[in-house]
């Protein structure tokens, strides 16, 4: 976190220990203020890569599962890298800003994809970098989200996936039940722009965005889960993250198969869980027919301060009664549908 950020947020609450921040001060009434509540929410724990070069684009779109094509200025895509076994070794978010192309990453992934990726590089015109102190990161969700943001900018990005360049803020719509906007830009636009939102928005702790995300059914792979999944066991195929037609890339065969010649007996769920006890990364799920039915992906604590996590689930055990770690577990609904078999 670049420090004239740190010490803008530190005016505003922000506590923070050993370089992390934890709270605005009162963790548990932060997380329970949304849905219905509007939140501001630091993300600068975020990694981020920049990928450079006149061909920048083309080579993405030999090592990443999405269709690159489709981002632009106006849009951005999910997408994982695979090894060749067709596992994702990472999840990212790529959009475009100033004609560079950057990948939201997990920060625990940001060298070890910089060091893979650059591998394949060769004689492309491509440069790869750790651009996690480029931009100030950070979400905004709110049910008036998109009449503030009209007030204040004059415009907001209207569809999930869809974003908004203006000044030197770059505006993401995130999935949510209410409108949920990411933010990157550079300080003193960010500055502005937070300090015009917090008139009626509550700053919280990251935890809040976690949440976010599960129940939007977005995966997140990190280091522990790396090279765990094929993407159809994440969902990824159904938040339009995997392209079945834009040819190959690492994976790209395996990937194939499985749609076409396959069945996919795992897929990616929500569920809570009957406790106050955040899961670990690979926690096992069990019913009473198989002691391994799923594994936790992602994990946080809800508004109730109850535990909701995305799980890959043996489909076939899905419907039967589910616990992790002696407590219940409960499928909850995910904001889009399954593939029919």
């Amino acid at each position: 976190m670049k420090a004239s950020w740190r010490q803008f947020l530190t005016h505003h609450g922000a506590e923070f220990e050993a370089g992390k921040l934890l709270s605005f001060g009162n963790p548990e009434r932060e997380r329970s203020i949304p849905p219905q509540g509007a939140i501001l929410c630091d993300l600068s724990h975020q990694g981020l890569i920049a990928v450079n070069g006149k061909d920048a684009r083309t080579f993405l779109q030999g090592q990443l599962s999405a269709d690159l094509n489709a981002v632009s200025p106006s849009k951005t895509v999910p997408a994982a890298y695979c090894t060749p076994k067709g596992r994702a070794l990472a999840t990212f978010q790529v959009f475009e800003r100033e004609g560079t192309l950057y990948l939201a990453v997990a920060s625990d992934l940001v060298e070890p994809m910089l060091k893979r990726l650059r591998m394949f590089v060769m004689r492309s015109d491509v440069s790869l970098i750790d651009a996690h102190d480029s931009f100030v990161h950070f979400g905004y969700a709110d049910p008036q989200g998109e009449q503030r943001l009209q007030a204040i900018l004059g415009q907001y990005p209207t569809e999930v996936d869809q974003v908004l360049q203006i000044n030197q803020l770059t505006i993401i719509r995130r999935a949510a039940e209410v409108p949920r906007f990411e933010i990157y830009g550079q300080l003193d636009d960010s500055q502005k722009l937070w300090e015009s939102l917090s008139v009626h928005a509550a700053a919280v702790t990251f935890e809040v965005w976690d949440y976010f995300e599960i129940a939007a059914g977005i995966p997140h792979v990190t280091l522990a889960s790396s090279d765990a999944w094929v993407p159809q066991m994440l969902n990824l195929q159904l938040i339009n993250g995997v392209s079945f037609t834009k040819g190959c890339y690492p994976g790209q065969e395996i990937v194939a198969r499985l749609k076409y010649l396959g069945k996919n007996k795992r897929q990616l769920y929500r569920l809570s869980v009957d406790s106050f006890h955040l899961p670990a990364v690979g926690a096992v799920i069990s019913s009473p027919t198989e002691p391994e039915a799923g594994q936790v992906l992602n994990a946080a604590l809800n508004p109730d301060s109850r535990v909701e996590v995305l799980a890959v689930m043996k489909i076939a055990q899905v419907t039967e009664p589910l616990s992790l770690e002696g407590k219940a577990v409960q499928v909850l609904p995910l904001p889009y549908a399954f593939e029919e078999d």
